[in-house]
């Protein structure tokens, strides 16, 4: 039996517009941001979902608010959902963390992944909790359509988990914009996902995201 999955990013935030590395941090949806939200319900607005899930932070529950009203859904909040944890610098714009320490965005130009940051959590730590969440979400929700509100480096991490495919490779494909639209499907007779749709945001036109 298959599960359809329907993952979204987050829409946009202050955090964003500030540069910030906004992980379990929360930040206020912007204006723009709630322009992206009535572009992507509209998108999605005749899609039958039976269930819906985001992260605890409020970001990704405003983003699938309007769909999950659509549907007649309270939103199941789910920590496994959240962004990685950025350690002392979880808030911090990048300028702050490239005054303090300039070597972590050197990493992240270099492989595509912020690490190295004091007390923060690994991408290994950040994928296995991404995969083992979405697994037991699409287990415990057979033959359902799946509506999934996250985040960036989150669902990046659990999209690159599922193909095998480094945080180095393919960074403009896997990139997750805001509002982006990831669709895929979990087979639960060979234990596996197949990815329909991946990082689009055709429903933001021509709009800088």
């Amino acid at each position: 039996m298959k599960t359809k999955i329907y993952l979204v990013r987050h829409t946009q935030t202050v955090g964003n517009i500030e540069h910030r590395l906004t992980g379990r941090t929360d930040y206020e949806v912007t204006q723009q941001g709630k322009e992206y939200v009535s572009k992507m319900t509209e998108r999605l607005k005749n899609i039958k979902f039976d269930i819906a899930y985001a992260s605890t932070s409020k970001r990704t529950s405003k983003t699938i608010q309007e769909l999950a009203d659509l549907n007649h859904l309270q939103i199941i909040e789910d920590e496994g959902l959240c962004e990685m944890y950025f350690g002392i610098y979880d808030g911090k714009t990048w300028d702050e963390v490239n005054r303090i320490d300039p070597k972590i965005k050197k990493i992240q130009d270099d492989i595509n992944e912020i690490c190295e940051i004091p007390e923060q959590e690994t991408t290994e730590e950040v994928t296995e909790r991404m995969y083992n969440t979405m697994t037991n979400i699409a287990t415990n929700n057979l033959g359902k359509n799946v509506l999934i509100c996250s985040h960036g480096v989150a669902i990046e991490a659990f999209l690159r988990k599922i193909t095998g495919l480094p945080f180095a490779e393919k960074r403009k494909e896997y990139s997750q914009k805001n509002t982006c639209l990831n669709v895929i499907t979990y087979d639960s007779d060979t234990k596996s996902y197949e990815i329909e749709l991946l990082n689009d945001f055709s429903h933001l036109e021509d709009k800088k995201v």
